[in-house]
């Protein structure tokens, strides 16, 4: 197991399809911090309970063909306010429905502009 530095950031990755959850993982890991990985949201909330060291949710909003994404962002917000969210969906969503402090990129992924938000938040 990699030895990780004392400030290392802890980001909570939620996604239900396999090959998604290896691209945001991969994303959070460029960004030089650990992924948690979580394929529901009930784990999600489970892991949210037991780990106070996540700083940041990187969830898709799309997950199973419904707005549970959503759903467990609002829930951060409401239980969780400190944790920082960063969101992707295939969908467009109005700015009005996006979480105070929550972040939305849009499907195809821009490497680039997730790792430098990854990055942000962890700092």
């Amino acid at each position: 197991m990699t030895e990780l530095h004392p400030n290392h950031a802890i980001v909570l990755v939620v996604e239900d399809d396999p090959i998604l959850m290896l691209s945001l993982v991969d994303f959070v890991e460029n960004a030089g911090c650990e992924a948690i990985e979580a394929t529901t949201v009930a784990d999600a909330i489970r892991i949210l309970e037991t780990r106070p060291d996540i700083r940041t949710v990187f969830t898709d909003l799309d997950m199973r063909g419904s707005t549970a994404g959503m759903a467990l962002a609002l829930s951060i917000r409401d239980r969780w306010p400190p944790i920082e969210l960063l969101m992707v969906s295939s969908q467009p969503w109005d700015a009005a429905q996006i979480p105070a402090r929550g972040v939305v990129f849009g499907k195809p992924f821009d490497r680039r502009r997730i790792v430098a938000a990854i990055q942000r938040f962890a700092a």
